[in-house]
């Protein structure tokens, strides 16, 4: 695994950003609403809540724009979300690869963060062209009466528990993982049981795909092994641990991703394969003691997986960016998982 949030940053220093920009305003106030004049200075003319900034002042999604909620959840130190996603009329998903979509040139994503149901930000992202996608984050003011594009992020958001919006490069950090860019709307999460809104399901029946999977992809598995397996894939596997050389963690070993034609059972999983009685460098401290494994069966005290994902270290903490607060939920589950293997001699 990659050891810290510094090594994160310093990977991607050289990378193009491609979506750093400060541009004029080019929005206006009239009525309550929002006329928009160019670029998406504003989070009304981005076309969320309809074109031109015109239903700004509802705050309805506009004609089109489907919610969506993938049944895998990437923890956001306990900040509410909402996603939508907006496909050009007429167009398809390029499904030919199913762990791998590729999205038609004009697809819009959004991503919405709330704290106790304040709106903090929305993050953006649109393929403008074939291989470059505009990826930017709008800043709510406290009333809600405005969003803001915000292009350096924010730490230690006012009000929140620490919650950090990411700037461009961080963005980037994570996006990369995946070849067009998009985490969270995906073959895994859209087929699971706990999905809603625009599903895989629906996606297929509306014939939004260019291959529809004969069967969906369902994780493997007892309900623990599955909780844990799905955590891990959401949080690690998506963006970082996974077998595309752009993504972060790519060099480091473990693959935490659920592959679709790797789901007949656990055993099968990159996250069993490369992680369970596999020998760990990591050590939690100088005077720790004992053979440490990325996962000891039935011993949680000595799986380095478990330690670096209960902590918020700088050099320890996994996932590096993104996250202040430990998903303790997630922590069990995968915790659950390790104690139900049976434990072998150390």
């Amino acid at each position: 695994m990659l050891s810290a949030r510094a090594g994160a940053v310093l990977l991607i220093l050289g990378l193009e950003m491609g979506c750093t920009r400060k541009p004029p305003d080019t929005w206006t106030e009239v009525d309550g609403g929002v006329r928009c004049e160019g670029d998406p200075r504003h989070l009304a003319c981005t076309g969320l809540y309809g074109e031109g900034g015109t239903g700004w002042a509802a705050r309805q999604p506009g004609p089109g724009v489907r919610a969506f909620t993938p049944g895998l959840q990437l923890w956001s130190d306990g900040l509410e979300k909402s996603r939508f996603v907006w496909l050009p009329p007429g167009t398809r998903v390029d499904t030919s690869r199913m762990d791998e979509w590729r999205f038609p040139v004009g697809t819009k994503f959004w991503k919405e963060f709330r704290w106790k149901g304040r709106r903090i930000e929305t993050r953006f992202m649109w393929k403008r062209a074939e291989g470059s996608w505009l990826r930017t984050t709008y800043r709510w003011s406290e009333d809600e009466h405005v969003a803001l594009e915000l292009t350096e992020g924010e730490r230690d958001v006012p009000g929140t528990p620490g919650f950090e919006i990411p700037s461009q490069l961080d963005c980037q950090a994570c996006h990369r993982g995946r070849e067009d860019g998009v985490l969270g709307f995906e073959a895994v999460a859209l087929a699971h049981e706990a999905a809603s809104g625009l599903t895989l399901g629906q996606l297929a029946e509306e014939g939004l795909l260019t291959h529809p999977p004969g069967q969906a992809p369902l994780l493997p598995g007892t309900p623990v092994e599955r909780e844990a397996l799905g955590w891990l894939h959401m949080n690690c596997g998506v963006s970082c641990h996974n077998a595309n050389e752009t993504a972060l963690a790519s060099f480091s070993g473990p693959r935490l991703r659920l592959e679709s034609q790797e789901l007949a059972s656990v055993q099968a999983t990159g996250a069993f394969r490369t992680g369970v009685g596999v020998p760990s460098q990591f050590r939690p401290s100088l005077g720790a003691g004992g053979k440490f494994l990325r996962v000891a069966p039935g011993d949680g005290s000595h799986s380095t997986l478990l330690y670096r994902i209960g902590s918020r270290e700088p050099a320890v903490q996994m996932p590096p960016l993104g996250t202040h607060v430990v998903d303790e939920v997630g922590r069990a589950a995968v915790r659950r998982w390790i104690e139900s293997m049976r434990r072998t001699n150390p």
